[in-house]
């Protein structure tokens, strides 16, 4: 746009402060919205600056937090000079030899002692440990989680929407702590008898002890020895040792106080020498523990947004993609305790079998919306995002396949009907009647073999066949549907259907290139992390001239924010010289996806409408591509 009168006279009081003459041609803006917010390396060549052939001048101005700005010669990548600039700072360049990027606070490198701790000996500790022991299983992970648990909750807080981080930590060594404490506790509670039960510390009056072992052993083998002692009632077990106690541990016991006995706690059991005892579940329950794992598995994902930046190239040993993908797999632990009514829980910190996570960011032609840099860096951070409402959208499906919810006023209870009534007939309403007018037009130039129709996203009620004059099978494919498979065994449901496990951005993996006649996705794209890698997915599968369906509600993630669920993007359609362009678009990122399509020859035609939603409310944003023959 061209620069305001009021523009005009900020730059010329910023050219006076540097001693310039001459206005500058042009202005940059980056806003940062807090301080996670970056902008990666860049040479300011764009056509319009012109800065790489005509050593333009180039005045940066700051202004708000204090923020690192980071510069490195073109010929020396690793040589790099850093800047810190305050609110009001000028910094002058003048050369075409250099890069420079912008970063968020440094918060990898952990120079400073926490209280009560010394993040480098933590740090060495933790990586000694693990080049010997990198299953991250053996009891040094107690001794190390019992030493560090109390800085943890002294520098972070986490409430169910908002959280808290002390300004002068450590963020990555509060991931690491998050990461090793949530393997500890989940490590106490594999292999543990039901029968067993312990409390959050040491009870006060432990009773008389029936003998010691002194060295670190599992939880479990500590119960084991227990069990085999006739004596035993109770066990005091922590990071040092194994203590068999003859006390039946009653309800209402008063516990150490807190930074008492680190590490340690009291198990309990109703059985054996107890059987006679009134029942203690009051002190403490399976549930409460695993909503502390789960609590440092949220704070340690929590943690990742401060640290996205600079995790990977730390010395830390945890990735972004091990702590997401160590999250995704919880989800699947804790429903697999409500599959087995919580008598098993199988969780464990995996650190070297890999979870390939549904996002890229080497994707053909993604210069058309920015910088390919700091496009996965945004990723990234949405990717974080999308595993935080991944607990969300599964509980919103298991709500509306549960028979019990009827009459239940927190759920819809028109898609709880349709829910229940897949579930007994397998009919669903998944597209607008059209589909086979679609397959025709697909099949109009060549003949091919056995029409097949793929629903991508479809969510766990998956479509049966189809009759267009014959029948036509549907595939349902979902990246979720492992997920939705454990729901259907929770409720015993027998499914008329079932989608296979595959996310939109990975289809290529699922199916060959050029299999169907038909790709159709309803309301679903805007729930991946990565919509435009999920549409040249969706393209790829397809047959030449066939067709790909997206029908979504128009702008539905802006309702909740982009934060509710797994909401990240809206669809819209805006009006262009040459017709209406479908849009996907962020707070962060924007693209016309219709411009992007045609422009890189990934479709020949792309249709885009807005008509009335069938159920009444929110608009639907029709986004029909067709493939080059």
């Amino acid at each position: 746009m061209i620069m305001p009168p009021w523009f005009l006279d900020i730059t010329d009081a910023v050219c006076r402060a540097c001693g310039v003459n001459e206005r500058p041609n042009s202005c940059n803006a980056n806003l940062y919205e807090d301080e996670t917010d970056s902008v990666g390396w860049h040479a300011d060549d764009e056509p319009c600056f012109d800065a790489k052939h005509s050593d333009a001048l180039i005045i940066s101005l700051s202004l708000g937090s204090t923020r690192t700005f980071v510069l490195r010669p073109l010929d020396d990548p690793k040589s790099q000079t850093q800047l810190s600039l305050e609110n009001g700072d000028l910094a002058t360049m003048d050369t075409d030899a250099w890069l420079d990027a912008t970063l968020p606070a440094e918060e990898c490198a952990c120079e400073e002692a926490a209280p009560g701790l010394n993040w480098q000996e933590f740090l060495k500790d933790l990586r000694d440990n693990l080049d010997d022991d990198p299953s991250f299983s053996r009891p040094w992970v107690h001794r190390l989680c019992s030493s560090a648990y109390a800085t943890f909750f002294s520098e972070f807080y986490l409430e169910e929407a908002t959280y808290q981080v002390s300004k002068s930590t450590c963020g990555s060594g509060l991931l690491a702590v998050a990461a090793v404490c949530s393997q500890s506790l989940a490590l106490q509670m594999v292999n543990i008898s039901t029968r067993w039960r312990w409390t959050e510390r040491p009870v006060q009056n432990e009773g008389r002890s029936v003998k010691d072992f002194l060295e670190p052993m599992l939880a479990g083998d500590c119960l084991r020895l227990c069990e085999e002692h006739s004596e035993c009632a109770s066990v005091a077990h922590g990071p040092f040792g194994c203590h068999l106690k003859d006390k039946c541990v009653l309800r209402g016991e008063e516990l150490v106080l807190p930074g008492v006995a680190q590490g340690y706690r009291t198990y309990y059991q109703r059985s054996g020498p107890c059987a006679n005892e009134a029942p203690s579940a009051g002190l403490d329950s399976d549930g409460q523990h695993l909503s502390e794992v789960r609590y440092l598995m949220d704070s340690a994902v929590r943690l990742l947004d401060h640290v996205v930046h600079c995790l990977d190239e730390s010395r830390w040993p945890f990735s972004i993609e091990e702590i997401l993908s160590n999250r995704i797999e919880f989800t699947a632990a804790m429903l697999h305790t409500q599959r087995h009514d919580g008598r098993e829980f199988t969780f464990q910190w995996r650190r070297w079998q890999s979870y390939k996570l549904p996002f890229t960011c080497d994707v053909a032609g993604r210069s058309a919306v920015g910088d390919a840099g700091a496009v996965c860096r945004t990723l990234n951070r949405l990717m974080i995002r999308w595993v935080r409402g991944l607990d969300s959208e599964v509980g919103f499906w298991h709500a509306l396949l549960d028979p019990k919810n009827g009459n239940n006023s927190e759920v819809d209870p028109a898609a709880w009907k349709s829910a229940q009534y897949w579930v007994e007939s397998g009919v669903v309403a998944w597209h607008y009647d059209d589909i086979c007018t679609f397959l025709d037009l697909a099949r109009s130039n060549e003949k091919y073999g056995t029409p097949r129709v793929l629903n991508a996203g479809s969510g766990p009620l998956a479509p049966g066949r189809i009759d267009c004059g014959q029948s036509v099978p549907v595939v349902a494919s979902d990246g979720l549907a492992r997920f939705y498979l454990q729901l259907f065994d929770i409720l015993q449901h027998e499914p008329p259907a079932f989608p296979l496990q595959c996310a939109t951005e990975a289809l290529n993996e699922c199916f060959p290139q050029h299999h169907f006649d038909v790709v159709h996705m309803r309301n679903s794209l805007d729930h991946a992390n990565d919509p435009l890698m999920g549409i040249l997915q969706l393209i790829w599968v397809v047959r030449p001239g066939g067709w790909v369906l997206l029908r979504h509600a128009r702008n539905e993630g802006v309702a909740g924010h982009f934060q509710l669920g797994l909401h990240q993007w809206a669809f819209d359609i805006e009006d262009a010289p040459d017709g209406q362009h479908f849009v996907i678009w962020s707070p962060s990122l924007r693209v016309d996806v219709s411009q992007w399509l045609l422009s890189g020859g990934f479709a020949s035609a792309v249709n885009a409408q807005r008509q009335p939603h069938p159920a009444g409310g929110t608009e639907e944003i029709l986004g029909d591509q067709r493939k080059p023959s």
